[in-house]
């Protein structure tokens, strides 16, 4: 492998200050400070310690962006419109082919990170609304919210049934359990009669990668700025 380069303190500054992060913030007491009365003092540090474990997990989604957005801007000619499988890369030149693996890379790691973010959210919800729920799933939460708090649940659900959502959940199990979008190639699965279907996996490019993150990005912050008290 050839040594690629990485993005140098201006350019980090660069793509930070134009990054969707500017502006937002939150603090491991957002959760539980204006709402001492409704929860357990007990929960208080438990809260405190999500939180916490929130802010670490953002910054990896931060410094993950930065350098997804680096690669992504240094250039990936991968565009697919009127092309078959067999020249998605035919205007690459060998620079390019870094470039996407880096950008490859780094966006999967923001799709690691960016669940992650979300599962701590509904370990939050857990502990504020007492759900009792031992296996915590985002989803899985926000729908146990309907009837305990009818606001919530109705604001969180906007964002689980937006497209881009189920967009980036079907990206990143993809990336875990199945062929990975973001390489061009053959699929075999068995359907529900036993029958054995081949098929080309639908590859992803780039730029479409890249908007469904910067979407994403914007319904994480809103579910983060719901739930603060």
């Amino acid at each position: 492998m050839k040594y690629i380069r990485y993005p140098n303190e201006e350019e980090w500054k660069n793509i930070f200050n134009s990054s969707p992060f500017v502006g937002f913030s939150f603090s491991s007491s957002s959760f539980y400070n204006n709402n001492l009365n409704a929860i357990d003092i007990f929960d208080s540090p438990i809260i405190n310690s999500y939180g916490l474990l929130l802010i670490q997990r953002f910054r990896s989604l931060v410094e993950s962006y930065i350098l997804l957005t680096y690669y992504y801007q240094l250039g990936i000619p991968d565009e697919t419109e009127k092309r078959n499988n067999n020249e998605i890369f035919k205007d690459f030149e060998p620079h390019h082919f870094g470039n996407k693996e880096k950008f490859d890379y780094y966006s999967d790691v923001f799709y690691f990170k960016v669940f992650s973010c979300w599962e701590v959210v509904g370990h939050i919800l857990n502990i504020q609304y007492n759900l009792k729920i031992k296996q915590i799933e985002f989803k899985k939460v926000v729908r146990q919210l309907k009837g305990k708090d009818d606001d919530m649940f109705l604001k969180l659900s906007e964002i689980i049934s937006n497209f881009e959502f189920i967009n980036a959940n079907t990206y990143r199990n993809h990336i875990t359990h199945n062929y990975s979008p973001n390489m061009p190639g053959l699929v075999r699965r068995i359907d529900e009669n036993g029958v054995v279907i081949e098929y080309v996996q639908e590859y992803f490019s780039s730029s479409v990668v890249y908007e469904n993150i910067k979407s994403v990005l914007e319904l994480l912050k809103r579910s983060i700025e719901v739930i603060k008290n």
